[in-house]
């Protein structure tokens, strides 16, 4: 996505808001470039928790776009409400392609994230690898643009972050096709605040939106505690 989107946001945990968000999964940037001349716009619940205010009741959207700069790299920004500051606060992010994959090698990228006044920037590198990798050249021949950025076959990712607190927090995640309009994610981020998550993108008949549930289990309460809802389109220019 971001998907969604991730989109969805690599900070989407159960205790806090989604912040300058990758494209990814869930919660964790993958290698996945928004394609060239595109831009991806999000809407995401940033209250992932079942506590007040819970996102069933007060849902507090997160506003996110991710557009191409080039071939290789994208960026975006996000736009969320600031409580402390009563007023809207913008992070940005920024993602560079290191290599593509191939039959043995897998696709690689790096980036930084959550970047903005009085934020500390957090950076990652990410690997994504397709199990059917023959299988998957054939289909995108065959589909050009009419294939959805999201169906992408079988594929497991993995990366490390260095996060605002200065730790090193490891990740993974799966993303698995099951039909030509539905693409089971699952991922997670190491550490305290963060969860496991199980999800899955919906691609609508026109390609170009995607709905994306999840749940989070959390790492510190050890149990399901969270839940948001990624709605993404992508425009072309």
């Amino acid at each position: 996505m971001k998907a969604i989107i991730p989109c969805a946001a690599l900070l989407v945990t159960v205790a806090s808001a989604a912040y300058a968000g990758p494209t990814g999964l869930n919660t964790i940037p993958t290698t996945d470039i928004v394609p060239q001349n595109s831009w991806i716009a999000n809407l995401q619940n940033g209250n992932t928790g079942f506590g007040v205010p819970a996102f069933y009741s007060a849902p507090m959207l997160v506003k996110q776009t991710e557009f191409a700069l080039n071939g290789r790299v994208e960026a975006g920004v996000d736009a969320s409400y600031d409580a402390s500051r009563n007023a809207e606060s913008f992070q940005f992010n920024i993602k560079d392609t290191l290599q593509n994959e191939n039959e043995f090698r897998p696709n690689a990228a790096m980036g930084i994230m959550n970047i903005g006044n009085h934020l500390i920037p957090s950076y990652y590198i990410t690997l994504s690898k397709t199990l059917n990798y023959d299988q998957q050249q054939r289909e995108r021949y065959k589909a050009h643009h009419r294939r959805n950025r999201k169906l992408l076959g079988r594929r497991v990712h993995a990366g490390m972050m260095l996060n605002f607190r200065g730790a090193l927090t490891p990740f993974v995640g799966a993303d698995l096709q099951m039909s030509d309009s539905a693409v089971f994610q699952t991922d997670w981020i190491s550490g305290a605040g963060n969860a496991l998550t199980a999800g899955v993108a919906y691609v609508l008949p026109d390609q170009k939106t995607v709905l994306n549930p999840a749940l989070l289990f959390s790492n510190d309460k050890h149990r399901l505690d969270g839940f948001f809802l990624n709605i993404s389109r992508q425009f072309s220019f």
